[in-house]
């Protein structure tokens, strides 16, 4: 094998070179030693010593240039290896060169990035491990606020007591990952019944021996807002209590409240082993709560209006009365929610005339007319009714000013071009007037008078128009 071959298979070894380099290096003064051999040692016997002398002189100039190489070249190698090392991804290594010298400056720099690099990382993984915390919480939360704007649609839609308790205690067991939920309603006797349960324990929780405690918990709600035990030191004795009846089971209990009456009780709980309750947990289970509550006092509310007259008999629309009582409500949940609420109010132009021109029979079967176009134009969870004799209100949940008047504007339309009969002139056309609460009012009175308002300004300024500002 030739000495390239050598140097070409070994190219990547500084060692190997280095070998080389000295074998080259080494040769002239070999050969030198071999001349005063030669020439000297086997010729001249008297300079024997001095020969000698210089024959070791030579070698101790090789070697010592062998070691004086290998000093300089074997911590090079030392380090290039430690620092691919640390290129491949193991920056917990470090390369221990203790030397004064420049290549003890590289090593001290190339641990100093790597502690920097090092640090970097983690702080990476920490900043990871928090946007997927927060992802987490972002994506519950969302989840939650969806479950609530459906519960609050079914509620608004006059579903009934029934129907919401299902949908909650379903959506709040969830919320506990793996947990269950149980809805239990007060009667007049003051005993509990079971209204809805839904149980995803796997532990099938008996809701009979829960009824038992709830008198026990009863007595507790006068100091407490809510009862909570789970695996954090109970320190009051009725938590210990209330734990011990709980067999082992983490549970917040919360009561369903109207003007400081007890209606019933919300029980939500997991059997999970170290769990606790946290504030975030608390927050969402208590806005499950007040819906209930908002749903139950509304299914009341339904079923109380049911007796009454709640329909206008021309028209087929709600009352004012009970528009007003349900645009109330949904004020407060709009409040509680911070979403929008909206009031359209609209009044046919010149009715009296209209109704002189063409006759009272006429006139019903034309607010007749209006009365469809609203019930055929408003979204799902939207209720119209008839105010007056030509006057009429739409009441629209979750939807700002600006979506209400562009609902107004379609109606608006849709009658004007109403073909109410063969008779050109037989046309008519409305007046609108748009209210949002909180921007007009705070409560329903408040803003009926100011979408009235908007709709006198509409009729001040050439009728058949809609107005919902100044």
């Amino acid at each position: 094998m030739s000495i390239f071959q050598f140097l070409s298979l070994k190219r990547r070894s500084l060692r190997y070179k280095l070998l080389v380099a000295f074998s080259l290096m080494s040769i002239i003064p070999l050969l030198i030693m071999a001349y005063f051999v030669t020439n000297f040692i086997f010729k001249d016997t008297e300079n024997i010593f001095q020969t000698t002398a210089i024959v070791l002189f030579t070698l101790w100039i090789a070697w010592s240039g062998y070691i004086l190489i290998k000093e300089i070249i074997n911590p090079v190698i030392d380090l290039a290896l430690e620092t691919k090392i640390i290129a491949g991804g193991q920056y917990d290594s470090k390369i221990l060169l203790r030397r004064d010298d420049e290549l003890g400056d590289i090593a001290n720099a190339v641990n100093s990035m790597t502690g920097k690099i090092r640090g970097y990382i983690g702080e990476l993984q920490e900043y990871s491990k928090k946007t997927a915390n927060l992802n987490v919480r972002i994506h519950r939360k969302v989840l939650t606020l969806t479950n609530l704007i459906r519960l609050g649609d079914l509620i608004t839609t006059g579903a009934s007591f029934d129907e919401i308790a299902n949908f909650a205690t379903e959506r709040m067991a969830r919320e506990l990952y793996g947990g269950f939920g149980a809805v239990f309603m007060k009667e007049k006797s003051g005993k509990y019944f079971l209204k809805s349960i839904f149980d995803i324990t796997g532990k099938e929780v008996a809701t009979f021996t829960l009824e038992a405690e709830l008198p026990f918990m009863e007595k507790l709600f006068t100091r407490n807002e809510y009862l909570l035990v789970d695996a954090r030191p109970q320190k009051k004795p009725w938590q210990r209590e209330l734990k011990e009846k709980l067999k082992g089971m983490n549970a917040i209990v919360f009561p369903l409240k109207a003007n400081e009456n007890i209606l019933g009780v919300v029980m939500l709980g997991n059997f999970a082993e170290e769990f606790s309750f946290d504030d975030e947990d608390v927050e969402v289970l208590r806005a499950f709560e007040k819906e209930l509550i908002l749903g139950y006092q509304s299914s009341q509310a339904y079923e109380k209006v049911k007796s009454m007259e709640i329909v206008d008999n021309l028209t087929g629309l709600y009352t004012y009365s009970y528009l007003e009582e349900r645009l109330e409500d949904e004020i407060s949940r709009a409040v509680y929610y911070q979403r929008p609420c909206s009031l359209i109010l609209l009044k046919i132009d010149e009715f009296g005339r209209y109704s002189d021109s063409f006759g009272v029979s006429k006139a019903k079967n034309t607010v007749r007319l209006v009365a469809k176009v609203l019930n055929t134009s408003m979204p799902p969870v939207g209720k119209a009714a008839r105010f007056d004799n030509d006057e009429f209100g739409v009441l629209l949940p979750e939807l700002n000013k600006r979506e209400s008047m562009d609902i107004a504007e379609d109606i608006r339309k849709k009658i004007e071009s109403l073909e109410i009969s063969s008779d050109p002139g037989d046309k008519v056309t409305v007046s609108i007037g748009v209210g949002e609460n909180p921007i007009d009012g705070s409560s329903a009175k408040e803003i009926i008078a100011k979408a009235r308002y908007y709709t006198e300004k509409a009729v001040e300024e050439g009728r058949n128009r809609v107005v919902g500002w100044g």
